[in-house]
């Protein structure tokens, strides 16, 4: 079988979805080595997969104070400067000490996936967002637009929120030039395409979302069910693997204690009938107090429903003060099997936490905080019947107690996640995420085979 390498980033979702992917590998017969930049031994080793570290990535190096004028004359030795911190020097040695069939890279993490390919070694890219082209019926995925609702869903309407994204991206891109002259990212990974002889192209969001993104021959292979994206024609370098959800994951960061008390707090809502909902924090931000706190007073009211609150290792639990008898706040708490017993959820719409839902047939409540793909994903879950949009800011704590109610008497929101599932369930049922990689593992094949010949001639 092939030796396949998994190479991300570091953010909770990529790895725990990408852990999912590899998983489901190795169980197929394919051997598996993860790599990354970031500190990720413990998690990945936890899972019975075998792991090398990366140098550091460092993505956008800060300099001393220089006076514009001498940043300027200085301008080849700072790019420089910037694409050593890049951290890619032994990348391309490490992979081939491993030998590789197959690289798949975090689609983010632009510099390795360079000095990949012009290495020669076959790479496809991961991709944790539902969509990034632009294409027919389809808005960028950081709107809260839902196609054929209002006007900003008709076509002039998505197309004018294309062309206002590219020209906004644009903008950013040279104030960000102008004001770090020559050391924002996006000029340093020029920098090193050119060291490298890389075709990266300048995009600015026009025709595709993730800004930047220079590398449109690569295969891309989404980490979710196309069935949660809106009704569109992908585009034919997407590829969607399906749900990843990785059912026996690890999270090491939980506390024994925490274990504990929810196996206990299970128990109770099960011998009592009490309704559990879980509110889970995103991991890349700080969680809001108040808005924790308006949830907090959302059920305080209600003793029928008990509340678990994962704080996302961001914030401690006695910095929200005296809690309820009925809420039940950790640093971390176990997703996984929260939401395995879980009656609704309230949730940052991110695109993974929604999966997991779905995953479990819970409904969701979901609060965007207005990063990256989040409006998007929650204008998914209003669109597919999934749950509740909130308004982060004008939703007062009845309000929310509304919401929460809704989601457990209406039947509708249950049926719709079902309905869901149901539908991601013919991925693992038909082993897609394998079929799909060891597609790309007879193309590769098929390729070097061809270069032999080649070389023959």
């Amino acid at each position: 079988m092939a030796h396949i390498v998994c190479v991300t980033g570091g953010l909770t979702g990529m790895l725990n979805a990408s852990l999912a992917l590899v998983q489901q590998l190795a169980q197929a017969g394919h051997r598996i080595t993860y790599a990354s930049p970031a500190e990720l031994s413990a998690p990945v080793i936890a899972q019975g997969i075998a792991y090398v570290q990366l140098d550091p990535w460092v993505f956008q190096p800060q300099e001393p104070p220089l006076s514009r004028w001498h940043r300027l004359l200085t301008l080849r030795s700072r790019q420089q400067w910037a694409v050593d911190a890049l951290g890619v020097q032994t990348f391309v040695p490490v992979l081939q000490d491993l030998a590789p069939d197959l690289v798949l890279i975090d689609i983010e993490m632009h510099p390795h996936i360079m000095a990949a390919v012009m290495h020669q070694l076959p790479v496809a890219l991961l991709c944790p967002f539902l969509s990034i082209w632009r294409r027919p019926n389809l808005p960028p995925i950081h709107t809260d637009i839902v196609p054929g609702e209002d006007w900003r869903g008709g076509r002039l309407g998505i197309a004018w929120q294309w062309l206002r994204y590219g020209w906004r991206k644009w903008q950013e891109t040279q104030r960000d030039r102008w004001r770090r002259m020559g050391l924002d990212h996006i000029s340093v990974m020029y920098c090193y395409a050119r060291q490298l002889g890389y075709a990266a192209r300048a995009s600015f969001g026009f025709n595709q979302w993730l800004v930047p993104y220079p590398h449109r021959q690569l295969p891309i292979l989404c980490l979710h069910a196309s069935e949660l994206n809106f009704p569109h024609a992908p585009d034919p370098s997407m590829g969607y693997l399906g749900p990843m959800v990785l059912e026996n994951r690890q999270d090491l960061q939980v506390e024994p204690t925490t274990h504990a008390a929810l196996a206990q707090l299970f128990d109770t809502c099960q011998a009592s009938g009490r309704s559990l909902i879980y509110c889970g924090c995103s991991s890349l931000a700080k969680a809001d107090g108040q808005f924790l706190q308006r949830i907090v007073a959302a059920v305080a009211g209600c003793p029928q429903w008990n509340l678990v609150l994962g704080l996302g290792g961001r914030l401690d639990p006695e910095q929200l003060g005296n809690l309820p008898p009925n809420v039940y706040a950790f640093r971390w708490a176990p997703q996984l099997a929260v939401l395995q017993r879980a009656d609704c959820a309230i949730i940052n719409s991110g695109s993974h936490s929604i999966t997991e839902c779905i995953h479990y047939g819970v409904p969701m409540l979901v609060y965007s905080l207005n990063r990256a793909d989040q409006n998007g994903n929650a204008a998914r879950v209003k669109y597919h019947g999934l749950g509740i949009t909130g308004d982060l800011k004008g939703d007062d704590a009845a309000q929310m107690r509304r919401h929460i109610q809704a989601l457990l008497s209406e039947q509708t929101y249950r049926i719709g996640v079902n309905q869901m599932r149901d539908r991601c369930r013919r991925y693992t049922d038909e082993d897609w995420a394998i079929q799909v990689v060891e597609r790309l593992l007879g193309t590769q094949r098929d390729r070097q085979g061809d270069r032999q010949l080649e070389g023959v001639r």
